[in-house]
């Protein structure tokens, strides 16, 4: 049986291998010709993507000209307009938030709400958050022999 794993696994990595390997060239070409080549086909290929931006830029102007589009009176320019900048805004990469910007805005969520009273009672609330959240020490044999008599008393006494 192990025989017969071996083989299946050097067979599917002699296969995996042969299929790896590049096939053949049918005939060596001069060397002079794939460079000459090779620039023509750079010259079609730049053509090509420049003319695909292009294409791009055109049907993005399309769309915001037909989003700006008004249809009657001046109503319906100002809602093409809005259409636009809400568009536009929504494409447009946001910018990283500034360090200052984001400790005015934690300074802005922690800040209390009413004088003292807000201050002590938040300052209670986060104490009691940690006091639950903080890790407990682990209990020796004593505090669990002094637990377990008096879950025992209890129960004993009902």
């Amino acid at each position: 049986m192990n025989k017969v794993i071996v083989a299946l696994v050097a067979g599917a990595f002699a296969a995996t291998a042969a299929a790896q390997t590049p096939a053949p060239a049918a005939t060596p070409a001069p060397a002079a010709a794939p460079a000459a080549a090779a620039k023509s086909e750079m010259k079609k290929d730049d053509a090509k993507m420049a003319a695909d931006k292009k294409a791009a830029d055109k049907a993005k102007q399309k769309a915001v000209s037909d989003a700006t589009k008004p249809t009657t009176g001046a109503a319906a320019t100002t809602a093409g307009a809005a259409a636009a900048k809400d568009k536009m805004t929504k494409d447009a990469p946001k910018a990283p938030m500034a360090k200052a910007d984001k400790q005015k805005e934690v300074a802005a969520a922690t800040k209390p709400t009413v004088g003292a009273a807000a201050t002590t009672a938040g300052a209670a609330a986060a104490k009691d958050k940690m006091a639950k959240d903080a890790p407990k020490a682990p209990m020796t044999k004593e505090e669990k022999q002094k637990e377990v008599d008096a879950m025992t008393k209890a129960k004993a006494g009902k």
